[in-house]
C-alpha cells in the first residue's frame, strides 16, 4: 500500500500528469485568446507533452515559452494557412455549392471533393504541430510529412481524431468544464501515438542514453518508397544535425 502512495506509485503519477493537463490546458487557452496565435500555442503545448511522454525533464511553463517564441513565425503561417483553407472548404460545402444551380451530379462531384480536401486538412493537423514542435522543417516538408504521415499511419491518425470528437462531444453533451482541461488531455493521448509513429523515423529520438539533442529533417517522404531497412539506416545516419551542447536547450529535442 505504502509503494502505491510514493513519489513514484501510480497515485502519485496520475496527480502529477492531471495537474500537466490542467495548467498546460489553462496556458494554451490564454496564449491562444488573440486567435492568430492558435497555432504557436498548440506547437508549443505538443512540445512539452511529446517530451513528457517520452519521461523528459523540464519545466513546464518554461519548455512552453521557449517553444512558443522559437517557433511563433512558422506556426503562425501554418495556422492562418491552415484555418484559412478549411474556412474556405467549409463555405463552398454548406454555402456556396448548395446555392448554385447548376447540375445535380455536378454539384455532388463538387461536394464529395471538397469533402475529400476538408478529411485530409483534418489528416494533416493531427501531425502538423508536433511535427513543428519536435522537428527543423521547413513549410514544404512539414505540410509534405504530415500528410505522408497521417495516410500511412490511419490506425494513429483516426484515433487520434475521433479523440477529438470524443472530448469535444462529452464536453457538450455531458459535463460542459470538460472543454476546458480538454486540450490537454488530446494532446498527451495524441502524443503518445503520434511519437510512436515518430520514432519509426527517429528510433533514437528522446532515447536516455542518447547524445542526440536537436533532431534534422525527416526524411524526404516518397509514397513510392518502400523504405527498406537499409535505406532507412543511411538516411538517419546522414541527417542526424547536431549534439547540442546543453541540455537545456528547448528549441528542437
Amino acid at each position: 500500500m505504502g509503494g502505491f502512495f510514493n513519489m513514484d506509485g501510480p497515485f502519485m503519477r496520475f496527480g502529477n500528469a492531471l495537474a500537466d493537463v490542467m495548467i498546460l490546458s489553462v496556458v494554451w487557452l490564454v496564449f491562444s485568446i488573440p486567435v492568430v496565435t492558435i497555432g504557436a500555442a498548440t506547437t508549443a503545448l505538443f512540445y512539452v507533452t511529446t517530451r513528457r511522454v517520452s519521461d523528459k525533464e523540464g519545466y513546464i511553463l518554461r519548455d512552453f515559452w521557449e517553444s512558443f517564441k522559437s517557433n511563433f513565425k512558422k506556426a503562425t503561417i501554418l495556422w492562418l494557412c491552415w484555418a484559412t483553407i478549411f474556412g474556405l472548404v467549409l463555405a463552398n460545402i454548406f454555402l456556396l455549392i448548395p446555392a448554385t444551380y447548376m447540375d445535380p451530379t455536378f454539384s455532388t462531384v463538387l461536394q464529395v471533393v471538397q469533402i475529400v480536401i476538408l478529411v485530409q486538412l483534418l489528416v494533416i493537423s493531427v501531425y502538423m504541430y508536433p511535427l513543428t514542435a519536435r522537428f527543423d522543417m521547413g513549410f514544404k516538408q512539414i505540410i509534405k510529412s504530415a500528410f505522408f504521415m497521417g495516410n500511412r499511419h490511419l490506425l494513429t491518425t483516426l484515433s487520434s481524431l475521433l479523440t477529438g470528437a470524443a472530448i469535444v462531444g462529452f464536453s457538450v453533451l455531458v459535463f460542459e468544464p470538460t472543454l476546458i482541461i480538454g486540450i490537454g488531455i488530446y494532446a498527451y493521448v495524441v502524443s503518445y501515438m503520434v511519437m510512436m509513429v515518430f520514432k519509426k523515423y527517429r528510433p533514437d529520438m528522446d532515447a536516455k542514453d542518447s547524445a542526440l539533442q536537436e533532431l534534422a529533417p525527416l526524411p524526404d517522404f516518397n509514397i513510392e518508397d518502400n523504405e527498406d531497412n537499409e535505406n532507412t539506416e543511411n538516411t538517419e545516419n546522414s541527417t542526424v544535425a547536431t549534439v547540442a551542447e546543453d541540455d537545456d536547450n528547448p528549441t528542437k529535442i
